[in-house]
């Protein structure tokens, strides 16, 4: 059974663009987080008992790792949760990192993520993921 998932994105021309992501399991020493301290922000502690509990329901979300990338990713996130580029790791996580910190305190060293190649095709893949509603013209 193939693993994967479609994914579409409107560009700024309305050019509608399809991609298919496979959803692999990567080990998270690969994985840099851009966030830090997540334990300190709001929902933490429900979202831990809940993966305890019930597990990862989506794969995390994760670009190539490179000075291009980081700086983009760093955009959505205040100063203080920045962590100091690591560029030896392969990959940044863009969506997840609550969810890698949460599996490295439980024992878990991989997890499901959907590889993209940008941070424009994360955040679709994060629109379909959590299901968002699609607008009709």
């Amino acid at each position: 059974m193939e693993k994967g998932m479609k994914v579409n994105m409107l560009t700024a021309d309305l050019e509608l663009l399809e991609k298919k992501f496979e959803i692999e399991s990567i080990k998270l020493i690969d994985i840099f987080q851009i966030v830090g301290h997540r334990h300190e922000q709001a929902g933490y502690n429900a979202l831990f008992d809940d993966i305890a509990e019930n597990g990862f329901k989506n794969p995390i979300i994760v670009i190539p790792n490179n000075q291009y990338n980081y700086d983009l990713a760093l955009r959505q996130v205040k100063s203080k949760y920045v962590n100091k580029w690591e560029y030896f790791r392969r990959w940044i996580c863009i969506y997840g990192n609550q969810r890698m910190d949460i599996a490295l305190k439980l024992g878990i060293y991989t997890l499901e993520t959907v590889i993209t190649p940008n941070v424009e095709w994360a955040h679709a893949a994060h629109l379909k993921l959590n299901g968002a509603p699609v607008s009709k013209l």
